[in-house]
């Protein structure tokens, strides 16, 4: 069941609209930074009960619904996932950003780089920085909404993963900004540490496995540890050994690599490069599940 939900989500994910899902992630967000400001009473305890007002209310519907539906609880498991991965927006968006690399057009860059699905503090100006953003906004991306929900897709019940990873997600965006109580943003960070442990390593791996696999995983060993949040730093670390390229953290502000090429050629070549690892690593995850299929069904 899990082979047919994510194979029937990924053929109907360019057919899906996007505006309609980003209006209510962002109508989310907003109530998740309300709830933060009304509940925020001077307890450490807060931010927790706030989350548990939302997670376990969602969790629960998640679970009756798919009870009620009984034999068709896959097409929820759809529904759930195609609102989840939006694959296909972010996949055109780095390929668009390539193709504006190599015709030179800084402008529509510098414009794709500030629409990005990961928030940028800043667009640099040299094309090999700007290449780079994109191959860190392109596989963070693509883990949050493919392969982080996939995972907990197959570990909890039905829809009730991917559900709640993305529940953190937001939370973690809506309670670490400026406006939001410290104890929130403390809470927020911690929640996606939590969701994000196995992951993360899983992704990380994964792209070893697709890519250069020694370089990967000494990269992973010696500069993990260097990002903001290390899960992203596992990701990016073993990418950055997997394709051969230097990857930085975009959560902090954006440096100028001195010592990068600054070719539009060699950016966008680093773009397709990450995008072909995606699809790799995709096909990989493809592979393990029907594999997993097919041994339930023998057992």
């Amino acid at each position: 069941m899990h082979f047919t939900a994510l194979l029937l989500t990924l053929l109907l994910d360019r057919l899906r609209p996007v505006a309609p899902v980003e209006a209510m992630l962002a109508a989310l967000r907003r109530g998740l930074a309300a709830l933060a400001r009304g509940t925020w009473a001077g307890e450490s305890h807060n931010p927790w009960l706030a989350f548990a007002l939302v997670a376990l209310p969602l969790a629960l519907a998640a679970v009756f619904l798919r009870g009620l539906l009984d034999g068709f609880g896959l097409l929820l498991d759809i529904v759930v996932l195609l609102v989840v991965a939006r694959l296909a927006d972010v996949l055109q968006w780095a390929d668009r950003i390539a193709r504006a690399l190599d015709e030179g057009h800084d402008g529509d860059v510098a414009t794709l780089l500030r629409e990005s699905p990961l928030p940028l503090p800043g667009v640099p100006t040299q094309p090999a920085a700007r290449g780079r953003v994109a191959v860190e906004a392109l596989l963070l991306t693509v883990h949050s909404r493919v392969f982080a929900p996939v995972l907990w897709y197959v570990v909890l019940p039905g829809c009730v993963g991917p559900l709640l990873y993305l529940l953190v997600g937001q939370v973690h965006q809506a309670w670490t900004r400026p406006d939001a109580p410290p104890p929130y943003a403390e809470a927020a960070q911690r929640l996606l540490r939590w969701a994000d442990w196995v992951p993360a390593r899983a992704t990380a791996l994964a792209i070893a496995v697709v890519g250069d696999f020694e370089d990967a995983i000494y990269a992973w060993r010696q500069t993990a540890a260097n990002w903001t949040l290390t899960e992203e730093g596992a990701i990016l670390a073993s990418a950055s050994g997997a394709l051969g390229i230097e990857l930085g953290d975009p959560r902090r502000v954006t440096p100028e690599f001195a010592g990068e090429p600054s070719g539009d050629d060699t950016a966008a070549a680093a773009v397709r490069s990450a995008l072909g690892l995606v699809w790799r690593a995709i096909v990989l995850g493809f592979a393990a599940l029907l594999l997993l299929g097919v041994g339930r069904m023998v057992g």
